[in-house]
């Protein structure tokens, strides 16, 4: 999400992919090892998705990443694309466990992804004809991860999210972001500059 922000915003990050578990000096930088971790910024170092993509959207406030006045809906829609992320990553930690997974669990996140995917798609107005507000590019990058992660089962359940999904990809910010097997791994940190 934030790789695109800048690339919508048409600024220029460094990217500099880490081991988040073997970077001594990150703690420093970044106690919670979030991922991503924007440095060299006049504020410090920022971390988290969103708080970095809201001062990315600072630096080029005339590009609409943000509702022109406060918009709770708009907010809460970003809580909801965070918290099926959560649920996501959750899930693929589960699934990944070198000691067996909970198929209670995994059922738990496919719930909650499910839910939320349904929450989404009957917001499916406002978020398709937001582009490139932040809402828009966190729904767009939210169902690029679940393909990745899952694959496109979601696709049935959100057919309006999926055709909306498959025009957004065909935009150069999208290509230029798109997750591949070569992405770090989740003991991976993005430090970006």
């Amino acid at each position: 999400m934030v790789e695109i922000v800048a690339l919508e915003a048409g600024v220029t990050l460094e990217r500099e992919v880490i081991h988040v578990y073997e970077a001594a000096f990150l703690e420093a930088e970044n106690p919670l090892r979030l991922i991503p971790t924007l440095v060299g910024t006049p504020h410090g170092t920022l971390h988290d998705s969103r708080v970095i993509c809201r001062y990315l959207a600072g630096l080029a406030p005339d590009r609409g990443f943000l509702p022109p006045e406060t918009d709770w809906r708009f907010e809460t829609r970003l809580a909801l694309i965070a918290g099926i992320m959560d649920a996501g990553v959750a899930r693929q930690g589960e699934v990944s466990r070198a000691s067996g997974s909970s198929e209670t669990k995994i059922a738990v996140f496919d719930r909650r992804i499910r839910l939320g995917l349904a929450a989404l798609e009957r917001e499916f107005d406002v978020v398709s004809q937001s582009w490139p507000r932040l809402d828009a590019i966190g729904t767009a990058v939210l169902l690029e991860y679940l393909n990745f992660r899952i694959g496109p089962e979601w696709r049935a359940e959100a057919p309006r999210l999926s055709d909306w999904l498959d025009a957004r990809n065909e935009m150069a910010s999208m290509q230029a972001t798109r997750f591949t097997a070569a992405q770090p791994t989740s003991s991976t940190q993005r430090r970006t500059r």
